[in-house]
């Protein structure tokens, strides 16, 4: 078996094995839980060590949308019927092997001090909230779902700390004389603006830059020597070592900033995981229909009509295993 292949099949596993968790997680918060069913739990917890993991997560995303312990009982009423099912398709779990799960994990150092950072930074947006801001220079922003950002303007500079997620800028020209330079500052370097309208996304370990106009020069963190100047029209990721290769940027991704998520052929799998940034909790596409391809303009301000909109137009299912847990399957 090739390396794809094999891939392909542990993406299966590790998407197979984190619903028996979330719909273990239904079960036990559903409010009748008999004590065979607690048995067979800590019998399926204790199978393989990925169970554990799985079930981590799922924790993990519970704790950080802060439920209550008792479940709201308009919420256990919606899951009533669901967690029948679950009960019956349970007993049937897979007993084959899986490989750990990988990409989800972070440190509790790092973790908390993104935390912090977020929280006493001087613009944040909620998950599902695009907010759009003047500064003090007259330059607009748009700050994306889940972001953070510092302004820092004083007589020598303007400067913009991206924290975390995305912003949008559009610089205008400085008040003051002689003009203080515009620059981002991310985790991997720093963005100086050259009378442009340009995007920047936090990445984990790069940062990506769309200009949409002008140019924009970039300068990695480690590489003091580095400076690449970057034209409207193109896209660049970059680390703190190196500028990496240039390319086309999609002139739709600013859509973002009108509310709208813009898909031109765009596999699934990449349109879940964009949507999944404006939805609290858990959503996520099984494997098996990860490369159908979406095209459409689809309303991030409400992620649930854009999941029906994409059920209507796919032979795709939405599966709502908890109102925060969501997966899109092949259709039956």
């Amino acid at each position: 078996m090739n390396v794809a292949g094999a891939a392909a099949i542990n993406q299966e596993f590790e998407f197979a094995t984190l619903e028996q968790a979330a719909e273990w997680f239904a079960v036990l918060r559903s409010g009748a839980v008999s004590d065979e069913e607690r048995q067979q739990w800590h019998a399926w917890l204790d199978l393989r060590e990925e169970h554990r993991l799985a079930w981590q997560r799922v924790e993990a995303i519970s704790n950080g949308l802060a439920l209550p312990k008792a479940a709201p009982e308009a919420a256990n009423a919606a899951l009533s019927a669901a967690v029948l099912q679950r009960r019956r398709s349970l007993k049937m779990l897979s007993l084959f092997a899986v490989t750990g799960l990988v990409g989800w994990g972070v440190s509790r150092n790092s973790a908390v001090q993104t935390v912090l950072a977020d929280l006493n930074a001087d613009y944040r947006s909620a998950v599902g909230e695009m907010r759009n801001l003047t500064l003090a220079d007259g330059s607009e922003i748009w700050l994306n779902t889940n972001s953070s950002l510092d302004q820092d303007f004083d007589a020598q500079i303007r400067r913009i700390k991206l924290r975390k997620g995305e912003v949008l800028i559009a610089t205008h020209p400085d008040t003051q004389s002689p003009a203080r330079p515009f620059i981002v500052y991310s985790a991997e370097g720093s963005l100086r603006a050259l009378g442009t309208r340009f995007n920047v996304r936090q990445l984990d370990g790069k940062t990506r830059l769309s200009v949409l106009e002008g140019r924009v020069e970039v300068a990695p963190l480690d590489a003091p020597g580095v400076r690449r100047i970057i034209e409207s029209g193109q896209q660049v990721d970059f680390n703190r070592s190196e500028v990496l290769a240039v390319a086309t940027a999609d002139p739709t991704q600013q859509a973002w900033s009108q509310g709208l998520l813009v898909a031109d052929n765009m596999p699934l799998a990449s349109f879940i995981e964009e949507l999944a940034r404006y939805r609290p909790g858990y959503l996520a596409c099984d494997p098996a229909v990860a490369d159908l391809r979406v095209v459409g303009g689809f309303p991030l301000n409400q992620p649930d009509q854009a999941l029906a909109m994409l059920e209507a137009s796919l032979p795709v299912r939405v599966y709502q295993t908890l109102p925060w847990w969501v997966t899109v399957r092949a259709g039956e």
